[in-house]
């Protein structure tokens, strides 16, 4: 089963964890996303998040996958001043 998409005992996945830190980043900016605070959004104790991801730098990480796969990639035909 994809690690992503495994619904754990809480009833969170690894993909709702990003979507809602995603939101709390959205809304407080970064400065305003603990684990704590994602919990609290998420109805669940910050202890369980960690079922999900290693710590906050790997949720972070996660993030910037999300935020950047929004992000065109630049054409390759254009040169470096385009």
């Amino acid at each position: 089963m994809n690690p992503e998409t495994r619904q754990q005992p809480d009833g969170i996945t690894r993909t709702g964890v990003v979507a809602a830190a995603l939101d709390v980043v959205q809304a407080d900016g970064i400065d305003g996303l603990s684990m704590r605070v994602l919990a609290e959004k998420l109805g669940v104790k910050a202890a369980s998040l960690y079922c999900h991801v290693r710590d906050r730098r790997e949720l972070l990480e996660l993030l910037a996958e999300v935020i950047l796969a929004d992000v065109p990639a630049a054409g390759t035909r254009l040169g470096w001043r385009a």
